[in-house]
């Protein structure tokens, strides 16, 4: 079976017991890595017999089905960098072919060999410690995999992916971006407008709180040719590492109960409650369920809806919008809720509206409310198999 094309995080961690390379000052040491004919380099510690890099690349690696987990090799090359010419100190290969499932992800610490007999000769035990974590399909292995799938599209030139939910009969799909960081994006669309359903991703663990932007194309916004889109949640910067069985996507039926805008939330002015020490004023909405905020920062006012953690907000969906734009926002999902106001309430959602436009009227600013039923969980592994 042909080898599978994975993307790792390998950190250069640190290296202790280094040699002293010249009479008048300590070793200015930095680290070439190969791995499988690709080279990254570590910056430069100066005057550090036990430099601490910490630095991360994103090679591409081998994952075969049969027999070890990767293949291949990562050769560690120590320098003392020098004036006139750098010095080649110290050197150790890592067998990716030890990686296990088991220890992936924890620091490994390698024993360092002098190539020089003036190293040698000053009794040092030279070692390196670095760290492999995450194993992620690459772009050219998610997209040879996917392609005979009806509806599949790609972005070669922004080396992204875009897969249909199957049984979404074309309504939705998932978008898997591959950032140069080495870190990755995902996007959820909806292909219709108007739709009654309601989306949600989080993280269901290692986080207090799930960030979503979301973003509302009222005339549709042509992703690729082939995928226009109405609608968009995404995820930034989700790292190599994170268990993808644990990334979530949640598909509601939804139903409106209410809509209301800010300017009548705000001329209530019942049950006003003002957080100094955060500038943030709360107005009710709907008793019990949620509250309008204004939170004033260094140069602005944010306009934000707190969706209270009660019984009655459990099976209710939100939403905070313009009339009649096009509208970028985004929502925090609490687990478990936060306090606000100094413990006074519970709160389990946020949502903001970003880049509001200076003087936006509070009257076009819409709250919405919708009854939920029928959910759908998804998760990201499932749909994209990122993690073979």
């Amino acid at each position: 079976m042909a080898a599978t094309e994975y993307i790792t995080c390998l950190t250069i961690v640190s290296a202790e017991g280094l040699p002293k390379t010249d009479r008048l000052s300590k070793i200015d040491p930095y680290v070439v890595v190969n791995v499988n004919g690709q080279q990254f380099k570590t910056g430069v510690k100066d005057n550090n017999e036990s430099p601490v890099w910490n630095a991360a690349f994103h090679p591409c690696v081998q994952r075969n089905a049969g027999g070890a987990m990767l293949s291949g090799a990562v050769d560690l090359n120590l320098f003392d960098e020098d004036t006139f010419s750098d010095s080649l100190v110290a050197k150790c290969t890592f067998d990716l072919a030890t990686i296990t499932a088991e220890n992936l992800g924890k620091p490994v610490t390698l024993a360092l060999e002098f190539v020089k007999d003036k190293y040698k000769a000053q009794g040092r035990s030279p070692t390196i410690t670095i760290k492999l974590e995450g194993l992620v399909q690459s772009f050219n292995s998610m997209r040879a995999m996917f392609a005979s799938m009806p509806g599949f599209l790609t972005n070669d030139r922004e080396r992204a992916c875009y897969i249909p939910i199957q049984e979404s009969a074309g309504l939705l799909y998932v978008a898997v971006e591959y950032e140069a960081n080495g870190k990755m994006d995902f996007k959820v669309y909806v292909t219709r407008p108007n739709v009654p359903v309601f989306l949600d991703m989080m993280v269901l663990t290692g986080r207090q709180y799930t960030k979503v932007r979301r973003r509302l194309y009222r005339e549709g916004h042509a992703v690729v040719p082939g995928l226009t889109v109405y609608e968009e949640l995404k995820l930034d910067d989700v790292p190599l590492n994170i268990d993808f069985n644990q990334l979530s996507l949640v598909v509601f039926d939804s139903k409106p109960l209410s809509s209301t805008n800010a300017d009548q939330a705000s001329k209530a002015l019942v049950n006003v409650q003002v957080d100094q020490h955060k500038q943030e004023i709360y107005m009710p909405v709907d008793a019990g369920e949620t509250m309008l905020l204004v939170d004033y920062d260094k140069d602005d006012a944010d306009i934000k809806l707190a969706v209270l953690a009660t019984p009655s907000t459990a099976d209710k969906g939100y939403d905070l919008t313009i009339r009649g734009q096009n509208v970028n926002k985004m929502s925090e999902l609490y687990v478990p809720p936060i306090p606000k106001l100094g413990g006074r309430v519970m709160v389990s959602r946020l949502y903001e509206l970003d880049d509001l436009a200076y003087g936006t009227r509070f009257e076009d600013i819409e709250i919405l409310r919708y009854h939920l039923s029928n959910p759908r969980q998804y998760t990201i592994q499932g749909i994209t198999r990122i993690m073979g």
